[in-house]
């Protein structure tokens, strides 16, 4: 049975549809915006997941959460090609950045683009945003100085890469964007110009960025369903 992958344009939804591109696995994708979100399934892993996108349908499990539905796919043997072989010491470090990545870079960036979701306080989200910038700094820092060569690990092409590229691609807004970092910009460049790449981002309607993007008001961040 074909994935249903429930996705809003932009989300992270991203992540998983460039891996299921990836691998070449059968699916279609719901837009948020033509069925006003994932339905209640009604099976013994019944979930309410309106508005919780990206949210995967697989037979008659329903996984939500970005990481848990890369980690997912995964395990398909499609898909086996992109996470190392399992006990390899590559696999341990493909979690450990996995995670890290989930829980650092990514909540800076979240920090920067919707502070509101923080505080209503102008002046506290102007600081929330000056720190999202220096916190993302330091941890690119850290990635760059850990990241292989032209792929984030020594085995090979991996969905850290994937799940880098597009940290980066949300990154077009900071005053330093992550691919200035020169170990991961050669990761970022060589994923980005990867057909699967090209044909998720074809999908959404998202072309790669080469300016910043222009303000928005929090109604226009809600009517994107913005990461």
């Amino acid at each position: 049975m074909p994935l249903v992958l429930h996705y809003a344009p932009g989300s992270t939804a991203t992540m998983p549809h460039a891996v299921i591109e990836e691998s070449g696995l059968a699916f279609s994708l719901r837009s948020l915006d033509s069925d006003n979100g994932p339905r209640e399934r009604e099976s013994e892993n019944a979930l309410e997941l309106t508005n919780r996108i990206p949210a995967l349908e697989d037979g008659s499990m329903v996984v939500f959460e970005t990481g848990a539905i890369v980690l997912h796919l995964l395990t398909k043997p499609e898909a086996a090609h992109l996470m190392p072989t399992y006990g390899s010491r590559d696999y341990t470090r493909f979690l450990q950045w996995l995670f890290y990545m989930t829980t650092s870079p990514k909540m800076a960036i979240l920090e920067f683009a919707h502070p509101e979701k923080w505080t209503r306080d102008g002046s506290a989200q102007k600081l929330l945003k000056e720190a999202a910038q220096a916190k993302l700094a330091t941890q690119c820092d850290f990635l760059d100085a850990n990241v292989y060569s032209d792929t984030f690990l020594s085995s090979g092409f991996s969905a850290l890469d994937i799940y880098l590229t597009e940290l980066a691609r949300w990154s077009r807004g900071f005053a330093v964007p992550m691919w200035k970092w020169s170990r991961l910009e050669r990761v970022i460049t060589a994923t980005r110009q990867r057909p699967a790449f090209q044909r998720m981002l074809a999908a959404h309607g998202l072309t790669w960025p080469t300016e910043p993007p222009p303000p928005m008001t929090w109604r226009e961040k809600v009517e994107k369903y913005w990461a």
